[in-house]
């Protein structure tokens, strides 16, 4: 009897495509899936130690390493825009990347973007950018828009830029929560090593919401609620160890990115 009640719960599970979830493998980096226009689905992790972004078939198997030129006493923030027919019309592999340096005597962080080719072709660079996003009008246009700060200035200043692109959002770039106005989050200073105030957009009615922030192994440092009213949250992070932090904001059924912050 019990062994026709195990063939029956196979036989139902396998009739119902029953599955499990797989794991199929791990990087020591920051990493991400892209979907190139000519070369198909990637995965891309971010190297600071080396200065590089190695990018993996989806049987995890090495496609390109792409070594970054980042000046002496600068270091590695992030890389967004592993793409094909972007930033160009010639199917050229290209990447945004942003690194930055600490001035120790007047304690202010410089960052700058640059948005190159394979090959190391610089295509556009921008000082003190920080921030920055693709995104695709009705007209059939693409543009790059990008927030420069100057951060050795009290108040800070900021800087909005417009771009036009020669090529387009491919379809999951298109679709990357990242690339939404209202998912949009940003930290300053990034790094920081006392106080950061984290920036914030919700939705049109939000009543209530929540700030997480995690460790890079996910293990929660605390939720705050957020003031509706405002878009902005102070923290002090002194007390927590050097290291990448990630926080984002929910609401409801409402879920922001996750945006990562440095602690020095």
């Amino acid at each position: 009897m019990k062994k026709l009640s195990f063939i029956l719960v196979a036989l139902f599970f396998s009739l119902t495509g029953f599955s499990q979830i797989a794991f199929e493998s791990s990087y020591a980096y920051s990493g991400t899936f892209t979907q190139l226009a000519n070369s198909g689905d990637k995965f891309f992790i971010m190297d600071i130690g080396l200065n590089q972004c190695r990018i993996y078939n989806t049987n995890h198997t090495i496609w390109k390493t792409l070594t970054i030129s980042v000046p002496a006493n600068n270091y590695l923030y992030d890389i967004q825009y592993v793409s094909e027919n972007l930033f160009t019309t010639d199917n050229s592999l290209c990447l945004v990347y942003t690194y930055y340096s600490y001035d120790a005597v007047n304690l202010y962080y410089t960052y700058t973007t640059n948005i190159v080719k394979e090959n190391g072709n610089m295509l556009l660079t921008l000082p003190g950018c920080q921030y920055y996003y693709a995104t695709s009008l009705s007209d059939g246009s693409t543009k790059l828009v990008t927030y420069t700060f100057d951060y050795s200035l009290s108040p800070y200043t900021i800087e909005t830029a417009v771009y036009d692109l020669p090529g387009t959002l491919y379809l999951s770039v298109k679709n990357n929560p990242e690339n939404t106005t209202n998912n949009r989050l940003s930290a300053f200073p990034n790094p920081a090593a006392d106080r950061l105030t984290l920036n914030y957009e919700l939705p049109a009615g939000t009543t209530t919401a929540t700030m997480f922030i995690t460790d890079f192994q996910g293990r929660q440092i605390g939720n705050y609620p957020l003031n509706v009213n405002t878009n902005h949250f102070e923290i002090s992070v002194g007390q927590l160890p050097k290291g990448v932090y990630l926080y984002s904001v929910q609401s409801g059924n409402y879920q922001s990115k996750i945006a990562k912050i440095i602690v020095n």
